[in-house]
């Protein structure tokens, strides 16, 4: 594989632009610059929220459970898995492909932080699985995952929603004919939010 210097290619390094969450509380004025810079032409589409109120403390119930699911009997997770949504609901292992490959290295949990059951309309659902499908958690065998999962995943999204309203405060300054509050509203009012709990397996020490 050829690296940049033996192509002559100009690699620029960049660092995710880095707010704090209470500039999130005050006017949009203060954060415009560094929105731009963040998704302006030239930005990586990146921002990273520091010293978020109880996210460390939702962080550490949640990501310890990823290892517990893991090691659950494979009989128990496969109660879990969601083929009809293409495992993008509840458990999955080996089912992405990767380099050509069933990707054994991770294992994945997905659920929707926000609502258990997104529609009721069974066509749609049928229509879009992947997205509209019903949680499925393991109650049973792993009872602290759902609401830990549920808590911090709700933290997320308000804090994305957020954002979005700076976001949509600052597009209208560029261009007044765009909606105030397109991206708010999109965030706020969609039901097919999506949280992905990911488990690294230890590698072989065979593997390459």
């Amino acid at each position: 594989m050829a690296d940049a210097a033996s192509t002559g290619t100009n690699v620029v390094h960049k660092a995710a632009v880095v707010i704090d969450y209470k500039d999130l509380l005050g006017p949009v004025d203060e954060l415009q610059d560094k929105i731009k810079a963040a998704f302006g032409y030239d930005g990586l589409g990146i921002i990273a929220v520091t010293n978020i109120p109880g996210y460390l403390e939702k962080r550490k119930a949640l990501l310890p459970l990823a290892r517990k699911l893991a090691k659950l009997p494979a009989d128990e997770l496969k109660k879990i898995e969601h083929a009809d949504s293409h495992y993008s609901v509840g458990w999955s292992h080996g089912k992405e492909i990767f380099e050509g490959k069933p990707d054994y290295a991770k294992g994945s949990f997905y659920a929707n932080p926000l609502h258990d059951k997104p529609i009721d309309d069974e066509e749609l659902i049928k229509k879009y699985p992947a997205f509209l499908e019903p949680n499925v958690w393991p109650s049973e065998q792993l009872p602290d995952l759902e609401p830990a999962m549920k808590d911090l995943g709700q933290l997320m999204v308000s804090v994305g929603r957020k954002l979005a309203t700076f976001c949509d405060s600052l597009v209208v300054k560029e261009n007044p004919s765009y909606p105030g509050d397109r991206l708010g509203k999109l965030l706020s009012e969609s039901r097919m939010c999506k949280a992905r709990l990911l488990y690294y397996f230890p590698r072989k020490e065979d593997d390459p």
